[in-house]
């Protein structure tokens, strides 16, 4: 059952950036934010879901060292690092993305 949640998780990671970055365009082009914020904004939101997972995956851990029975397969809580890394990359990448496509925008003139 844990092991379904983190692949959920995974596609999260995965999907909630994009959909960050189709809201932040939109709040950029209507004014509502500025270049600057909204990339910060951006960043912190794509960086979520990584968080999340590495704060689950900690949490599946610490209870089977409490418990002394296994949450999830040792397997698969090896791969911790390299979804987080592949979480955070995109993060980063998407980051540069949208500043360049935000630098492109015409905001609105009561931009903040």
């Amino acid at each position: 059952m844990s092991e379904q949640f983190a692949s959920l998780l995974f596609w999260l990671i995965v999907l909630i950036p994009i959909g960050v970055f189709i809201r932040q365009i939109q709040h950029v082009r209507s004014g509502m934010r500025g270049k600057v914020r909204g990339a910060l904004l951006f960043f912190c939101f794509s960086l979520m879901p990584v968080l999340a997972y590495a704060l689950v995956f900690l949490a599946l851990i610490a209870t089977e060292e409490v418990t002394k029975h296994a949450v999830i397969s040792e397997g698969f809580a090896r791969t911790l690092l390299l979804v987080v890394g592949i979480g955070a990359s995109e993060a980063v990448l998407l980051t540069g993305i949208f500043a360049i496509a935000v630098s492109l925008l015409r905001p609105a003139k009561n931009a903040t």
